[in-house]
């Protein structure tokens, strides 16, 4: 008889806009390791709780969740509940990998970093009855190891867009507050072989696949033949670079012929000092306004990233950023609050510092101050970060980024379907209405956006070396690439 491995990606408790953000995706990491269960041992379900996917069943027998700093409360619940039942708990994840020891207390074993290499002995000492306390990976050639993913396992209908995967893994920069440094370590960067990557790609069944890379024009040899497998499906899609893919001439106008059309790309701050501070040598070395010209030159949107709180962000930092924001017509923007994450070393400074005020990780979710900001009150910083989201997307701001830009219409019904019908997504979603939703956004996205001619000024500042901050890629795959 078959065996019942339950998959659960357990939701905050309250933050209903975190858990709209994620229910437009599936949890490809929960898949992923479906991908790598024997079937013929195993029974499998998967529980997305951000989707607001049907209820846990009462008894599995084997029970894994990935655990962010956010759901910890919801996720230490779920697993207490199903070890009381005899079930056996298995927690990984970003914040799990973090902090070890606190999540062993919830749970019969803890996966350290990625599954790929642990999870076949995983399940062979689950079913010797001799589960380990705690399962560490290494990280190196896991991206040789990816299985393809069980897709079967989600109801598409539940989600903007079912069809996400990666092509990399890790970053090639080391900033001093991302939450992946924890799981990934500083500047680790891998490429999956492209021929990997081509055949998932052609096993996809839509129109648009959002790549869920933390950087994946990193590496550009590796990115182009990820191009070609991309341009020959024929799909539209996203994902995130950094700035310095606006340094090469053409690179941009090649990812748009792939049928790129949005980047989520972190400008962080418009402080020099905070730059520098945040270990973002990158940012420091771009001219950032010729680096949007050259994006939207290529006809790519971008979906920007600011984080405010920094140590040299006083009250004047919310206005400057939407003046910036605004004046260069940026697509989209998220403005986050900074977060120390555990794991990081903007936490351990934090800590050392004596400025964290507490650490229920329920509000460690870039909503939130937890900390004492240097030039801040943590009122006046959670304020500024709402005010920064209500004014960028107001009517007004809409109009002003989009008008005079190539598809003027196609940008604002962008904004509007990101951010001013929020009320909307939760009963969409919970109905299991979007995919009568996903064509409309998939036609839109597919629309042209570039203006002709790239311009080609490079878009490294003058007084800055143009190669700094550029991470070598040394690790064996990513070597190959």
């Amino acid at each position: 008889m078959k065996r019942t491995l339950l998959l659960v990606l357990p939701a905050p408790d309250e933050s209903v806009s975190a858990r709209i953000k994620y229910a437009l995706f599936p949890p490809l990491g929960l898949l992923t390791i479906a991908g790598l269960t024997p079937p013929d041992r195993y029974e499998m379900r998967l529980i997305d709780e951000f989707a607001w996917s049907e209820a846990a069943p009462p008894e599995a027998d084997l029970v894994a969740m990935t655990v962010c700093a956010s759901t910890t409360a919801r996720a230490y619940r779920l697993a207490d509940d199903y070890r009381r039942r005899g079930a056996r708990v298995i927690l990984g994840g970003i914040h799990p990998t973090a902090l070890p020891d606190e999540a062993a207390r919830h749970a019969d074993a803890v996966c350290i970093g990625p599954a790929e290499p642990i999870w076949p002995q995983v399940i062979r000492d689950f079913e010797a009855g001799s589960l380990q306390r705690f399962y560490r990976a290494d990280r190196a050639g896991t991206a040789d190891l990816m299985a393809m993913p069980r897709r079967d396992l989600i109801n598409r209908h539940r989600y903007l867009v079912p069809d996400t995967m990666v092509a990399t893994r890790g970053c090639p920069h080391a900033c001093e507050f991302c939450y992946k440094t924890a799981f990934w370590g500083r500047r680790f960067y891998e490429c999956r072989p492209a021929a990997a990557v081509e055949r998932e790609v052609a096993s996809l069944p839509g129109h648009c696949v959002f790549m869920l890379d933390d950087n994946l024009l990193g590496n550009r040899q590796h990115a182009r033949e990820i191009f070609a497998a991309l341009r020959a499906s024929g799909k539209v899609w996203q994902a995130g670079a950094s700035l310095d893919a606006a340094r090469v001439p053409g690179y941009l106008e090649e990812a748009y012929d792939s049928g790129c059309r949005s980047l989520f790309v972190g400008f962080e701050s418009l402080s020099p000092e905070n730059l520098r501070s945040a270990n973002k040598p990158v940012n420091l070395a771009t001219d950032y306004t010729e680096a949007i010209r050259r994006f939207h030159d290529a006809g790519i949107m971008i979906n920007a990233s600011f984080v405010f709180g920094f140590d040299h962000d006083g009250p004047d930092v919310f206005d400057r950023t939407l003046d910036f924001a605004i004046t260069n017509k940026l697509e989209t923007a998220t403005f986050h609050v900074l977060t120390p994450f555990p794991g990081t070393r903007t936490f351990d400074r934090m800590q050392a510092e004596g400025r964290l005020l507490h650490r229920d990780w329920r509000f460690y979710d870039a909503h939130h101050a937890v900390f004492r900001p240097a030039r801040l009150t943590p009122e006046q910083l959670e304020e500024g970060q709402r005010r920064a989201y209500r004014e960028f997307y107001s009517c007004r701001s809409i109009a002003a980024r989009s008008l005079g830009m190539p598809a003027a219409l196609k940008r604002a019904l962008y904004n509007i379907a990101w951010k001013k019908v929020d009320w909307l997504w939760e009963p969409v979603i919970r109905w299991g209405v979007l995919a009568y939703a996903r064509p409309a956004f998939e036609f839109v996205l597919a629309r042209n956006t570039r203006p002709g001619v790239g311009r080609g000024e490079p878009c490294v500042r003058p007084d800055v070396p143009a190669d700094e901050g550029t991470a070598p890629v040394t690790t064996r795959a990513a070597a190959r690439s």
